[in-house]
């Protein structure tokens, strides 16, 4: 035992020898950035992982296997430990673009040209040093463990906190693509240079804990964006499985109550000859169908249409393909006819504008209106005649369509799209969220840029809105398996938003990514609908009077004959969560039916019904 432990010590010791001594790295990798002149925005960060300072005079910046070297670095260079320098080719673009002169960089003359397509013949990045010993080399690729830059922004790779040395970035499944939100990485769009993801300059090393559901939070509802570059990929189809498997796997552990889906389900709804990607359209609703349905069964989902789910590859037409794969029968915990959460549907048997009720396990009641892209006025109109009647008014409303939050924090002022016109967010404001105080949440997809949008607004009835954009398409692998996920908390008016990927488990960790939201706060609900104080007859004819043309109402010309509008009623309405908070005084029977009514009351209220209930 003995040898043992002198074995272990005198590991230790030299381990902090070698850590003493430093550790220059290549730590990130810029090495194909969207720009018009790539040369002119590639970069490479190196990064000393010890703790001792390290003269980097004469050191040059080589593709050992093209044989490309730059300019040696200058004499009296030093990196100190834990210190970073970003190494490019043009310092004037890389400022202009990344917007900073706060992180350190050195410009190289005759810097080395990086492969767009790096494999293991054709790129190895080195750091030799001025006595002409190679310190640090990566042959990195883009195929296998190593990250895909295959996203429409340019996107640097980067070494994750716990393996910051020479020999674990050797390794793909040790680096990871820029993620805007995660260990320093931001998105830039400066200079009219292009649309780029990286961290340069910085260098996270204390890595991210396990995410999970907060202490303090009752139920959750998740929000899925955009899906179309998973949807379009043979490759990244699997992101999206992966992101519903991890919903249903953990249901239970975040109590998900339900998904929203911001629309662009695919990327072309009906052409043999996708626009891009490596998919038909049939294909790429059938694997959509595949990923989503991985949820039937398990948790509700709601579908909102965007541009690229009607027409041929982008609303050339409001034809859609969506109700030909999705039906609400499809998931039983949807399906009205088998207790699920769907109302009704602008058009019968089309999902593209529909609405859905969910009652929360805080006791919240959730109405949640999908419209289709750039929605017509006549499903506006419908939308708004939804959310009017009288059941709703104490719901939180939120609607769901995929162009309606801009970039910039606006609202989208046009959605017009292949010659097919419809209402924008603004007009979506203007006629139908502003105008029903019980909306308090707008969440869409659609725009580019970071993908992210927040506007708050009060509505017309003193409502405070929430609207939210939330788009990752545009980043690697079809977005990253990236999913946003509202906490509903135990006080009962605060919302917490939280940006989570189940395909790298790792969580967005800037403010725009992590908010807290205030809602309404929840209220002891009463069957008073006359508000006398008392719960009787008056508001059962109060009921029937606002409600006969719902679908819960018995509409026949002898309607509550049969004591079947009461019944509905007292389902609906006559229980409410604390007596405390409502009186019941009993009408006086004038009729062989009011009298019926009354028993059928003190049945349902009364001590025995109440035990009964417990």
């Amino acid at each position: 035992m003995r040898s043992c432990v002198l074995l272990s010590l005198t590991q230790l010791t030299v381990l902090a020898v070698v850590q003493a001594r430093s550790e220059v790295i290549i730590s990130e990798i810029m090495y194909n950035p969207d720009a018009a002149s790539e040369a002119d925005l590639e970069w490479i960060e190196i990064y000393n992982a010890g703790s001792q300072t390290v003269d980097l005079g004469g050191w040059t910046l080589e593709d050992l296997q093209d044989g490309q070297v730059s300019s040696p670095f200058p004499a009296g260079l030093s990196l100190e430990g834990n210190e970073a320098i970003v190494l490019t080719g043009n310092i004037a673009a890389f400022d202009t673009h990344w917007r900073t002169s706060r992180v350190r960089r050195l410009q190289l003359d005759s810097f080395p040209t990086l492969a767009n397509s790096p494999s293991p013949s054709n790129e190895t990045v080195g750091l030799r040093d001025q006595s002409g010993i190679v310190r640090d080399q990566v042959n990195f690729d883009d195929q296998g463990d190593w990250p895909r830059d295959d996203g429409s922004h340019g996107a640097s790779i980067f070494l994750r906190p716990e393996a910051l040395n020479a020999s674990a970035n050797d390794l793909g499944e040790n680096w990871l693509p820029a993620m805007p939100g995660v260990y320093g990485s931001v998105f830039v769009d400066g200079g009219g240079l292009g649309e780029n993801q990286g961290s340069p300059g910085v260098v996270a090393t204390t890595p991210q804990l396990d995410f999970a559901p907060s202490p303090d939070a009752v139920w959750s509802m998740a929000v899925l964006p955009d899906t179309q570059n998973y949807a379009k990929s043979s490759v990244n189809r699997t992101v999206l499985t992966t992101m519903t498997e991890w919903i249903r796997d953990q249901r239970d552990a975040w109590n998900i109550e339900f998904v929203v889906h911001e629309g662009d389900i695919v990327n072309n709804n009906n052409t043999n000859n996708p626009s891009s990607g490596d998919q038909t359209s049939t294909e790429q609703w059938q694997n959509a169908k595949a990923s989503l349905s991985v949820l039937d069964g398990e948790v509700p989902y709601i579908l909102a249409t965007g541009n690229h789910d009607h027409g041929i590859t982008n609303a050339q037409n409001r034809d859609t393909r969506l109700n030909d794969f999705f039906a609400a029968s499809d998931n039983p915990l949807v399906d009205p006819l088998q207790g699920g959460i769907l109302r009704g549907t602008f058009e019968p048997g089309r999902l593209e504008n529909a609405y859905y009720e969910i009652e929360a396990p805080d006791g919240r009641d959730v109405l949640v209106v999908s419209l289709e892209w750039g929605p017509r006025q006549a499903a506006v109109d419908w939308a708004n005649r939804v959310v009017e009647q009288p059941r709703y008014r104490d719901h939180t409303a939120i609607l769901v369509t995929h162009s309606y939050t801009d970039n910039d924090d606006t609202r989208t002022t046009t959605a017009n799209t292949g010659g097919v016109a419809g209402n924008a967010g603004d007009d979506l404001w203007n006629e139908l969220v502003s105008q029903n105080a019980s909306f308090e949440f707008v969440f869409s997809g659609h725009i580019g840029g970071d993908g992210l949008g927040y506007i708050s607004s009060m509505g017309e009835g003193d409502n405070l809105v929430h609207q939210m954009l939330f788009n990752s398409q545009f980043e690697t692998r079809g977005g990253n398996g990236w999913i946003r996920l509202l906490e509903f908390l135990d006080d009962g008016r605060t919302v917490r938003l939280r940006t989570v990927s189940p395909l790298y488990g790792l969580e967005r960790t800037t403010s725009e990514n992590n908010l807290l939201l205030e809602i309404s706060a929840l209220t002891e609900f009463t069957a008073d609908f006359d508000q006398d104080g008392a719960v009787g007859a008056a508001d059962l004819q109060v009921w029937i009077d606002s409600y006969a043309s719902s679908s819960l109402a018995d509409t026949d010309d002898d309607r509550d004959s049969d004591g079947t509008d009461y019944l509905n009623w007292q389902r609906e309405f006559g229980m409410p969560a604390s007596p405390s908070h409502t009186s019941y005084a009993l009408p006086e029977p004038t009729c062989l039916l009011q009298f019926a009514l009354a028993s059928c009351f003190l049945c349902a209220f009364g001590p025995r019904c109440a035990c009964a209930r417990d």
